[in-house]
């Protein structure tokens, strides 16, 4: 069959190359490279400020070591190196306290007296955050759907911690994650304690698609816009901007979801339910190398989990410290970071490199039909890949590549 896979982020490129030695395949890719929120520097994305011997991710960095099922498989099959990686956190409130993870204290206390110190500190945060756990060891997945995430967490301070975590991990404003789904968030925070382990990609996180296209014998367009979308029972017929016209049996719609219904000229009522409500998430992130936002702490261990509230009113962002997570000499005098929401506190001089990211805005009303849309794939000549359709996060996205390729009768192993 001749398939079409809209969008070459990490969805739809997992399903182009399951799928590439049993059909033929053809990826449309609207930006100038591919990946989707995969940004590796001196990889996918070029950076004259950064020595070319670097690797930097300003985009997906880390992935959890034992819960990633469906990552590790493919990374297994495509040969990609993985390495252990410490990960710890900190939180900074605008009053000059904060707060280290125990994984933090560990790495980052130098003397007894200041593990001690900072553990009685964490110590002070752990009621609301042991009786969060509690209450979720007893909670089933029905008892999450059609509710927001401030069902569960309050305002203490373990609550906003867990809420700006919830921020990291899905880059979407703070002032929003209220509303985040509690079936989507519940179960990634309960699977992401003090004892998770996380791995990094050897040589960035763009090196599994350079294996991905190593390997990939189908067709890519780059730079594709495409205006219009036609189906039928005779197949699939795609319009570009610039006249061309192509027609395939099948469509992979590995965009994100606010899209799909832009890109159809003839939805169906159960898809316009099932895509109406889903907004488009737009944020900017950059690599820098100014430490001085925590001066104001007196902190001079860095974490990878980084999260501050930079005023009383919903204002958050995060700082990632790049050099453990993408295996740089720590011992260099540069340091180099990735920020979401700090660019007032960041020097211009000492910004690398500035990224426009788009994703799914995630709200219990969006992911209301999530089932519905699996369940249906394949109708109209359709299917749909995702992270969104799963946990939203990078095994989301590559589990939803292997989903659609079961169903199209794609590499097995």
């Amino acid at each position: 069959m001749r398939i079409a896979v809209v969008g070459g982020g990490a969805a739809g490129m997992t399903a182009a190359y399951l799928l590439d030695k049993a059909h033929d395949i053809t990826v449309f890719e609207k930006e100038p490279i591919l990946g989707g929120n995969i940004r590796t520097l001196n990889k996918n994305v070029h950076c004259d400020s950064l020595d070319s011997r670097i690797t930097l991710d300003n985009g997906v960095v880390e992935f959890q070591r034992d819960y990633f099922p469906n990552f590790h498989k493919l990374m297994h099959k495509l040969q990609v190196p993985l390495e252990d990686t410490p990960i710890s956190s900190e939180l900074f409130l605008p009053d000059g306290h904060y707060y280290k993870s125990t994984g933090a204290i560990r790495y980052g206390c130098t003397t007894k007296q200041e593990r001690i110190f900072e553990s009685f500190k964490l110590a002070s945060t752990l009621i609301p955050y042991l009786y969060f756990l509690a209450k979720m060891t007893f909670a089933s997945p029905d008892s999450l759907r059609h509710r927001p995430v401030s069902d569960y967490l309050g305002n203490s301070i373990s609550g906003r911690w867990l809420k700006m975590l919830l921020m990291y991990a899905y880059s979407m404003p703070y002032k929003k994650i209220d509303d985040f789904p509690a079936e989507i968030a519940i179960p990634l925070l309960a699977h992401s304690g003090m004892h998770t382990k996380w791995e990094r990609i050897v040589g960035g996180v763009y090196s599994y698609i350079e294996m991905i296209l190593m390997q990939f014998s189908g067709s890519i367009h780059c730079n594709a816009n495409i205006t219009r979308v036609n189906r039928d029972s005779a197949g699939v017929q795609i319009k570009l901007a610039n006249g061309e016209q192509h027609h395939f049996d099948k469509i992979i719609f590995a965009t994100t979801p606010d899209q799909v219904l832009a890109l159809l000229t003839d939805p169906s009522e159960n898809e316009i339910k099932r895509f109406k409500d889903w907004k488009l998430n737009e944020i900017d992130t950059v690599i820098h190398t100014d430490t001085s936002i925590y001066k104001h702490f007196g902190v001079t261990y860095f974490s990878e989990f980084d999260v501050f509230q930079n005023d009383d009113k919903g204002n958050c962002g995060y700082n990632a410290y790049l050099d453990r997570l993408c295996g740089l000499d720590t011992e260099d005098d540069i340091n180099y970071c990735l920020s979401y929401n700090m660019e007032q506190r960041i020097d211009p001089e000492k910004i690398l490199n500035r990224q426009h990211h788009r994703s799914p805005s995630y709200n219990v009303e969006a992911i209301r039909y999530r089932q519905e849309i699996l369940h249906t794939n394949g109708a109209n000549n359709t299917y749909h890949a995702g992270a969104y359709l799963f946990e939203g996060l990078h095994e989301g996205a590559i589990t939803s590549g292997f989903a659609v390729a079961e169903l199209l009768g794609g590499l097995q192993w």
